[in-house]
């Protein structure tokens, strides 16, 4: 089992917390992802389950370049239109909305510059919950094409703040069904012994 981290500065909003948190305001997110899997055989990943290279690259890919020094913003959100490009007729607007709710629903978010700059749009409310999984679901097709199918993806743990954490683990039952930690025999562990 193998984890990586990065962190990113990014903004967000939740629309109808009846918090503070409904404001547009940024935190310092750290993201975390797990994986598993038997370590490799041969080749330039021998002895890994993935290189830690490998899994940074596809994080900076999927989380970094759209979200560092940005926003994350509810393709939804009541506010949407604040955030699409300015100097636009309602008309040009409705149609700009219409194209990115429709790539959003296709693809899960859409990134866009907008008047605030860097925008990702995303296909449900940015709380750190849903962060988690959008961000599990665009990485885990990409850690298996990195390990040539190999190792998955377990879990990304997203720190809104140093104290709040939200966790998206798979769904598969079977994510163990790989033999990643040897097994100890008995007389391996004969030294232990248990007081009675």
């Amino acid at each position: 089992m193998i984890t990586r981290e990065i962190g990113i500065d990014a903004a967000h909003r939740i629309p109808h917390h009846e918090s503070k948190c409904h404001n547009l305001h940024g935190h310092r997110y750290k993201i975390a992802a797990t994986c598993v899997g038997p370590l490799c055989g041969d080749g330039e990943q021998t002895g890994m389950v993935l290189d830690f290279g490998f899994l940074k690259d596809e994080m900076m890919s999927e989380i970094d370049a759209c979200c560092d020094h940005g926003m994350m913003i509810w393709v939804d959100d009541p506010w949407i239109s604040s955030f699409l490009p300015e100097n636009e007729s309602a008309a040009k607007v409705a149609a700009v909305l219409r194209e990115c709710r429709a790539e959003v629903a296709h693809a899960g978010q859409k990134l866009i510059e907008g008047p605030f700059g860097k925008t990702l749009l995303l296909a449900s409310v940015p709380t750190a919950e849903n962060l988690a999984k959008h961000w599990f679901n665009r990485l885990g097709p990409r850690v298996r094409l990195r390990s040539h199918d190999r190792a998955h993806l377990l879990r990304v743990e997203v720190w809104e703040t140093p104290n709040c954490m939200a966790t998206y683990h798979t769904q598969d039952p079977d994510w163990f069904a790989f033999d990643a930690v040897p097994k100890l025999s008995f007389d391996k562990l004969s030294h232990l012994v248990i007081p009675s």
